[in-house]
């Protein structure tokens, strides 16, 4: 004759969320404490009812969001300025804001891959194969619409011979005894096993491999097909969306874009000479004239505007801005190739603003009178 199996707990159906709140309420006033709820989706308040506080879930999640920060701005440092260190039109080695959003990612990434393992094997402890709950006849009702109450076995007023009367007392439809469960073999001997973990490793690498290869060489397959196909409209595509067939679109005549202020010297480069730098000589203003020609300027005029800027011979060589010629231009000379370019230097009205562009005049002309000191300024 078996043993009896030991109780370790009761389950109750409740058939709304309601119910389950209001039986909850009242097995809690009779002094139940080991409680919990089962229920297809979340109930407000219930941590609340079961006498829980707040989940520790978001320290783990800060914990975790923190760490990937710190390790990222490490490993972003050392290889930008340790390990192999590259200068970026002038700009610092470790320029941390153009990692922000891999930081960022990376953040997100860590802090949720942690959070759910925190959760699933820390808090929740699973895997549990030995769960009475799943042995439950009820469980085929609480995993489609309906809600149940667990009462633990070590709770202090839980008796096997009373408890459940006392929870159909309280509005439950069904209640259901949990006894222990013994786990079989077959998970500590067979699932956990060294061969059986192998065999998984093998199917993940050959699954890995086949999808690699289907991808590789069997073509575009919809919806797999990297974004190849979409509705959009390509530069230099016709479109017949409007009369004339173009597609890309001149900007409005006689319009101005919203913040911009419209140079007014585009096609006159001698009447741009009358212009007044209107930016004050100061040494905030140098720093920040020298800051962006080291940026936008530096790589192919150098570092005294000498012209032996660190590009390659594969570029056309940028001239020496000490000749008699460009200090003999007006500010507003050098302002106007500085906004519309010259030669084969681009135009930098985009890039730099028109504040900027008058420091950079300022800095130049302390890099010219470096290099050319009258003799006033000598000694």
């Amino acid at each position: 004759m078996s043993e009896p199996q030991e109780i370790v707990g009761a389950a109750a159906l409740y058939r709304t969320p309601d119910d389950l709140v209001s039986g909850l309420s009242r097995i809690r006033e009779l002094g139940f404490t080991r409680l919990d709820v089962v229920s297809p989706y979340p109930i407000h308040g219930i941590d609340r009812l079961l006498g829980k506080g707040p989940s520790r879930l978001g320290y783990v999640a800060l914990v975790a969001g923190i760490t990937a920060v710190l390790l990222a701005k490490l490993a972003q440092w050392w290889m930008s300025e340790v390990d192999y260190p590259l200068n970026i039109g002038g700009k610092p080695l470790f320029s941390w804001p153009a990692f922000v959003p891999v930081t960022f990612e990376l953040m997100v990434l860590v802090a949720s891959v942690v959070t759910v393992v925190g959760m699933l094997s820390v808090f929740n402890r699973l895997p549990h194969y030995g769960s009475a709950l799943l042995q439950s006849r009820l469980m085929r009702d609480l995993t489609r619409d309906k809600f149940g109450l667990v009462v633990d076995a070590r709770d202090p007023r839980f008796k096997g011979e009373t408890i459940q009367g006392v929870l159909s007392e309280q509005g439950a439809l069904e209640v259901d005894l949990l006894h222990r469960v013994t786990v079989s073999r077959f998970f500590s001997e067979q699932i956990l096993s060294v061969r059986f973990l192998l065999l998984l490793a093998a199917i993940a690498f050959a699954c890995v491999t086949a999808t690699r290869l289907v991808w590789k060489y069997g073509g575009a397959m919809p919806p797999f097909n990297f974004m190849k196909a979409q509705q959009k409209l390509n530069p230099q595509h016709a479109s017949a969306s409007f009369e004339d067939g173009i597609g890309m679109r001149a900007p409005i005549s006689a319009t101005v874009a919203r913040g911009f202020l419209p140079y007014a010297y585009a096609n006159d480069a001698e009447g741009s000479t009358a212009l007044v730098n209107p930016a004050p000589i100061s040494a905030g203003a140098l720093d920040r004239g020298r800051d962006r020609y080291d940026i936008f300027c530096r790589p192919c005029h150098g570092i005294y505007a000498e012209g032996n800027g660190t590009l390659t011979a594969a570029f056309p060589k940028a001239p020496s801005l000490h000749s008699a010629k460009v200090r003999g231009w007006t500010d507003g000379r050098i302002y106007h190739a500085l906004t519309t370019g010259q030669n084969a230097m681009p135009a930098y009205a985009r890039q730099i603003s028109r504040e900027d562009r008058w420091r950079i005049v300022h800095y130049l002309r302390a890099l010219q009178r470096s290099q050319n000191a009258p003799e006033r300024d000598l000694p």
